[in-house]
C-alpha cells in the first residue's frame, strides 16, 4: 500500500511538472524591441504571442539581449499585488578590475636624438642612416597598438555597441597595421597579437643592436685619434648621451607597447567569454506584474568618467498579465431572500380554527458572503458564493445560509450578482394541530416553533479583500 501511495505521488508530481507552462519575454537593448514567447518541454519557441496573457503558476524568462556588461549595469525591480522582489543587476566591476589602467598614452621615441653621423666612420654611417628609418617604423607601430588599444575601450564603454561589432571594429583597427610578418587578424585575433608582440620586441633588440654598435664605433674612433680638439670631445661625449638615453627610450617603449599588447589579448579575452544577454527566471502568481529594468553606468565604465557619476542610461518596464488561477474573497451583500410556501404565520381565527399566511415575499437581508471562482478575465468572472444572512426586518429572525452560481464584475473593486438556494428558519406548528383544526387555545405562538427549511435568494455584493 506504502508503495502504491508513493506511486500516486510521483505520478501527481510528474504530471504537476509537465503541466506547467514556460514562456519567453526578450527586450532587444539596441533596438527596443520587445518579444512575447510560448516555449515547448525542451524550452524551445513554439509560438509568437501577440497580446499575451500567462498562465498563473507558469515559469516566465525574461531575457535580456545586446546590453553591452562593460558599459551597463541592470538593476531590476519586480512589483505584483502580492510579491514584491528586488534583484540586483549584474555587475562585471570585479571581472574587469585594474583594467582601468590601461587607458594611459603609450610612449614614443624621438628620433631627432641620434647623433650627428659625421661623428662616425664611414662604415657606420650609414647604420646611422638605417637607425632613424627602424625609429621610424617602431613608432609606427606603438602608434598602431595605441590605435587599437583606444578602438577597443572606446567600443567596451559603449552601451550602444553589441559583441560582434566591437570585436568586428577592433579587427578592422588591426587590419590598419601593414607588416609582411604580421599573421592575419580576422583569421585569428590572437596570433596576431603574438605575431605583432614579436616584431616588436625584434625591431626594439635590431635597434638597440645599432645603438651598441654606434657606440662601440664612437669608442674606437676616440683609441684612434690621440688628440682630440674641445669641439669635438663636446660632440663625442653629446653623442654617448644621447645613444645612452635612445637605448633607454627604447626598451621603455619595447616594454610599454608590450604591456599594451598583454592588456589587448586581455580584454579581448574577456571580451570573448562575456555575455550580452542576461536572463532572469520568474515564476508569476500574481494577476499583474510590472517588472521595471533600470539600466545604469556600469562600474568599470564609470571608473573611466571624468564626472565619477553613476548615470542612469534608460529605464524600461516589461507588463506581464496572468490568466486562470482561483481566487476566494469577500463581500457585504444585500439579498432578497424568499422561502415560497414554506414560510407561514398561524393564526386562530374567531370560530376557534387555525390559519395560516403564506410569507412568499421577499425578505431584504444583510449578508456576508465569501465568492471563490476561476479567473476567466480581469474584469469578468462566473464562479460561486456562500454566505450568512440576517434579515432586516424586525418580525424574521435568524441567520440564514446561502449558496449559488454568481458572476463578478470589476478587478480589485469587485461587483457580484449572485442567487441560489437559502436555507433559514420558518415557522411550524407542533403538537400535532394542523391547518384547518378547530382549538380551543387562545395563543398559537405556544404551539409553532422555528424550523430550518429551503428557499431561494438573489442578492448583490462588493467586495472587501482577497483571502487568496
Amino acid at each position: 500500500m506504502k508503495k502504491l501511495y508513493t506511486i500516486l505521488l510521483c505520478s501527481c508530481t510528474a504530471i504537476g511538472i509537465h503541466a506547467q507552462e514556460k514562456y519567453r519575454v526578450t527586450y532587444d537593448y539596441s533596438t527596443e524591441e520587445i518579444g512575447y514567447y510560448h516555449l515547448d518541454k525542451y524550452n524551445k519557441v513554439d509560438d509568437t504571442l501577440a497580446k499575451p496573457r500567462f498562465k498563473k503558476n507558469s515559469l516566465v524568462e525574461v531575457k535580456l539581449t545586446n546590453v553591452n556588461p562593460f558599459a551597463v549595469d541592470i538593476v531590476t525591480d519586480v512589483k505584483e499585488e502580492e510579491i514584491h522582489e528586488t534583484s540586483g543587476g549584474f555587475n562585471f566591476g570585479s571581472l574587469l578590475g585594474g583594467i582601468s589602467s590601461f587607458t594611459g598614452g603609450g610612449l614614443q621615441m624621438n628620433v631627432d636624438n641620434l647623433p650627428d653621423q659625421g661623428l662616425f666612420s664611414e662604415g657606420f654611417a650609414s647604420r646611422g642612416e638605417g637607425l632613424s628609418n627602424k625609429f621610424t617604423e617602431l613608432n609606427s607601430l606603438s602608434s598602431n597598438v595605441d590605435a587599437i588599444k583606444s578602438t577597443l575601450m572606446s567600443n567596451l564603454l559603449n552601451p550602444n555597441m553589441n559583441k560582434e561589432a566591437i570585436m568586428n571594429n577592433v579587427k578592422q583597427a588591426a587590419n590598419q597595421v601593414s607588416d609582411a610578418r604580421l599573421s592575419d587578424p580576422n583569421a585569428n585575433f590572437y596570433m596576431f597579437l603574438a605575431s605583432l608582440d614579436q616584431v616588436v620586441k625584434e625591431d626594439s633588440q635590431d635597434i638597440a643592436s645599432d645603438i651598441n654598435a654606434l657606440s662601440k664605433d664612437l669608442d674606437n674612433q676616440a683609441i684612434t685619434k690621440t688628440e682630440l680638439s674641445r669641439g669635438e670631445l663636446h660632440a663625442q661625449n653629446t653623442a654617448y648621451s644621447d645613444l645612452k638615453n635612445l637605448l633607454k627610450s627604447i626598451n621603455e617603449s619595447s616594454m610599454q607597447t608590450s604591456q599594451n599588447i598583454n592588456k589587448i589579448k586581455e580584454l579581448y579575452t574577456t571580451l570573448e567569454a562575456s555575455s550580452f544577454e542576461q536572463t532572469y527566471d520568474y515564476l508569476i502568481e500574481a494577476d499583474k506584474v510590472n517588472i521595471e529594468l533600470k539600466f545604469v553606468q556600469s562600474e568599470f565604465a564609470d571608473e573611466n568618467d571624468l564626472d565619477n557619476e553613476q548615470n542612469t542610461l534608460k529605464e524600461r518596464n516589461l507588463k506581464l498579465f496572468s490568466k486562470g488561477g482561483f481566487k476566494i474573497n469577500t463581500s457585504i451583500a444585500l439579498t432578497l431572500n424568499n422561502f415560497g410556501d414554506n414560510s407561514k404565520d398561524f393564526y386562530i381565527d374567531e370560530d376557534g380554527y387555525i390559519g395560516e399566511d403564506i410569507n412568499d415575499n421577499f425578505a431584504p437581508n444583510l449578508s456576508t458572503m465569501i465568492n471563490f471562482y476561476p479567473v476567466l478575465g480581469e474584469n469578468f468572472n462566473v464562479g460561486g458564493s456562500f454566505g450568512l444572512s440576517i434579515p432586516i426586518t424586525n418580525d424574521l429572525k435568524g441567520v440564514n445560509f446561502l449558496l449559488g452560481p454568481s458572476f463578478f464584475i470589476g478587478s480589485k473593486n469587485r461587483l457580484a450578482f449572485s442567487g441560489g438556494v437559502a436555507y433559514g428558519p420558518v415557522n411550524k406548528l407542533t403538537n400535532g394541530l394542523e391547518v384547518g383544526e378547530q382549538t380551543e387555545i387562545f395563543d398559537i405562538d405556544n404551539y409553532t416553533k422555528s424550523v430550518y427549511d429551503f428557499g431561494y435568494y438573489f442578492g448583490i455584493s462588493f467586495s472587501l479583500f482577497d483571502i487568496k
